[in-house]
């Protein structure tokens, strides 16, 4: 299997994966919005690049929505991130029906003393036991 086959792979599967199911999600941070979780098991590296999951647990449902789990891309060098898709639910904690999925595939540069700053620090420095 040629090296542009696995890269499409590898891709559809960090695409496809179902970020309800993850039972690994950890509290790292919280604000006025609410509480934010990351799923460490979701933590992978390919190619100088590292994919992870995280959920926000709103504080005050927004529009209906009560959680939301988001998956990126992140590029530790650039020190910025891409929103690959995220899907809305029902209830908290990633449970219920979803209400709204997106692929928005939108370039973040977090800004200093931000959450997902801090975020993609840590998940950049994370290394699996």
């Amino acid at each position: 299997m040629g090296l542009q086959m696995k890269k499409i792979i590898f891709i559809t599967l960090i695409f496809f994966t179902i970020n309800g199911l993850a039972v690994n999600w950890k509290k790292v941070a919280e604000n006025e919005t609410g509480n934010y979780y990351v799923d460490f098991d979701s933590i992978k590296k390919h190619e100088g690049l590292t994919y992870y999951s995280d959920l926000v647990d709103f504080i005050e449902p927004y529009d209906g929505n009560f959680s939301a789990v988001s998956k990126y891309k992140v590029d530790c060098k650039k020190e910025n991130q891409t929103w690959l898709n995220f899907a809305t639910y029902s209830q908290p904690m990633g449970k219920g029906d979803v209400i709204k999925e997106s692929t928005p595939n939108e370039v973040i540069y977090p800004q200093n003393n931000t959450i997902y700053f801090f975020l993609i620090k840590n998940i950049c420095n994370f290394r699996k036991r």
